[in-house]
């Protein structure tokens, strides 16, 4: 999906749930961030920078400020705080790309491996009713490879799908 049939999906799904979404009102106990770099890159950076300053001193000004700016590049990669990716709570999910999704718009999630030059997992969203949404195909997609430690995702949602479905069985029930 492109990004503007994300946005698509987003206004429509919006539009459609019966209960406005409260996103600050959620309580997630599960919260997924994105794979922090090692700390050995600001290290690296750190001596690139240290070098830097002794070429800048002693043999051409030029050399030393594009080290720099090299050094500085490995330091932030190093020491940059992980981004927030994917949350779980009791009713949905909440993801950097989608926003938040009921479980009970959800119909099932698939995990894919890619094997390739440049191999990723992927975790694919089916929806129930996609139609209503206006998207192009029945799933979403979210890339999971970067995300640090996805290794129990499958199962921590799987069983938190299967504990709102019943949920909501016992609603329609009443």
């Amino acid at each position: 999906m492109t990004k503007k049939s994300y946005i698509i999906f987003r206004k429509n799904y919006e539009d459609h749930i019966s209960k406005k979404l409260e996103v600050g009102k959620e309580q997630f106990y599960s919260d997924h961030y994105e794979a922090k770099q090692p700390f050995g890159l600001a290290i690296f950076g750190f001596l690139m920078l240290v070098f830097a300053i002794y070429i800048l001193l002693k043999v051409h000004i030029l050399y030393g400020m594009s080290l720099i700016i090299i050094g500085f590049f490995f330091m932030y990669g190093g020491l940059k705080k992980s981004k927030l990716v994917f949350r779980i709570s009791k009713n949905g999910i909440w993801t950097a790309e989608f926003g938040f999704i009921y479980f009970r718009h959800i119909e099932r999630f698939e995990f894919y491996r890619y094997i390739g030059k440049h191999s990723s997992e992927v975790m694919k969203i089916h929806i129930k009713n996609y139609k209503i949404y206006k998207m192009e195909r029945p799933f979403l997609e979210q890339p999971i490879s970067h995300i640090d430690k996805y290794g129990n995702l499958k199962n921590t949602l799987d069983e938190a799908l299967m504990i709102a479905n019943k949920r909501n069985e016992i609603k329609n029930y009443r």
